[in-house]
């Protein structure tokens, strides 16, 4: 993993696990390894992991409503768009590797496109080995923005080409782009788009999470 500073992306409710503190010293690809044993043994759990690049494991508790809902209602509409489209459309479950800092991270929903999925062919039982194209994060009741707006420029500075980071509690949606070095905002958006990374691809977000109840 590279030594430059690498922000910190863990929420306030989280559970931060400092696996150098624990005498594990492990870096790079052995120290995903044992993060991908970790996860396998607490299969089970309620808890969600991530391994940021400074080698912390987080843990997230499981999210209370309407978190849950906002997640599913979002992934389902990528997913539905993909299925058409082409490209590979995950929820909050898939592990995905950073290959410049280091770090699995799991987003909320995103999509990889056919062409770097063909280059970069997820392995069964592995994490997804890139970053992808596109992110989805999603504030839930009043979370600190800080940590998710460091895992938006975390994905950006990985390969991501889009992301959106929705407020729900302000009603306000930050685009993340590749080409740009500072978010963009959008106040109470009805609907959100794929721009032309996802041809076609609208979402809308006042429908499917700012007014649900």
């Amino acid at each position: 993993m590279t030594t430059a500073s690498k922000p910190r992306i863990a929420p306030d409710d989280a559970l931060v696990i400092n696996l150098r503190d624990l005498g594990i010293l492990a870096t790079g690809t052995e120290l995903e390894k044992l993060f991908g044993k970790f996860c396998s043994r607490n299969s089970q759990s309620i808890w969600q992991y991530e391994l940021t690049p400074d080698g912390e494991i987080i843990a997230m508790p499981p999210l209370n409503h309407p978190g849950g809902l906002h997640e599913n209602e979002t992934a389902t509409e990528l997913n539905i768009w993909s299925r058409d489209f082409g490209g590979m459309a995950t929820g909050s479950n898939a592990f995905y590797r950073m290959p410049i800092t280091g770090g699995v991270l799991v987003p909320d929903a995103a999509w990889v496109s056919p062409e770097r999925l063909a280059e970069h062919p997820p392995v069964p039982g592995d994490p997804i080995p890139i970053c992808p194209d596109f992110v989805i994060e999603i504030r839930f009741g009043s979370d600190n923005l800080a940590p998710l707006h460091a895992k938006m420029q975390l994905y950006i500075a990985n390969g991501a080409l889009l992301g959106w980071l929705i407020d729900p509690l302000n009603r306000r949606v930050y685009i993340y782009r590749a080409e740009q070095t500072e978010p963009e905002l959008l106040e109470s958006p009805a609907t959100l788009s794929g721009d032309d990374l996802l041809p076609g691809f609208t979402f809308e977000v006042a429908r499917w999470i700012f007014d649900r109840p």
